[in-house]
């Protein structure tokens, strides 16, 4: 984890499938049962979507998670990628987020706060975010 004491430059990451799966990561990572589960939205998510197509789905985690090792934590985490993700690519990655937090059928507090965060951050209206979630909590019964 970087501390404010050192001279390294603030995380900044460039690459938009990068960003993408770091914030995915950031979402899953945000959770207080993370790895008491075996979660399996991040890489379905890193297999099937259009923004990782051509890319090796376990190496874009391994980065994904040396960048979260980097930034110490999930709202460090999306702030280092924001940058690289097109406008338009935004919310499609926000409701991808959300299916990921809501697979395992909880939402935790931090996880909660990081979908505030993330709305917030991607510029999601609250009608948009509050709908998707209705939706991806029914999706995620079946």
């Amino acid at each position: 984890m970087q501390t404010a004491d050192t001279n390294l430059p603030p995380l900044r990451i460039t690459d938009e499938a990068e960003a993408c799966a770091a914030v995915l990561v950031a979402c899953l990572r945000s959770s207080e049962i993370y790895g008491m589960t075996e979660n399996t939205a991040l890489p379905d998510a890193v297999r099937s979507r259009n923004v990782f197509r051509g890319r090796d789905a376990g190496t874009l985690i391994a980065v994904a998670e040396r960048y979260f090792e980097q930034a110490g934590s999930p709202t460090a985490l999306i702030d280092a990628a924001i940058g690289a993700i097109r406008e338009q690519t935004r919310l499609p990655l926000f409701y991808q987020c959300l299916d990921a937090m809501l697979s395992d059928g909880v939402v935790t507090p931090q996880e909660h706060k990081i979908f505030l965060y993330l709305k917030k951050k991607f510029h999601v209206a609250d009608e948009t975010a509050w709908n998707a979630m209705e939706v991806l909590v029914a999706k995620n019964q079946l």
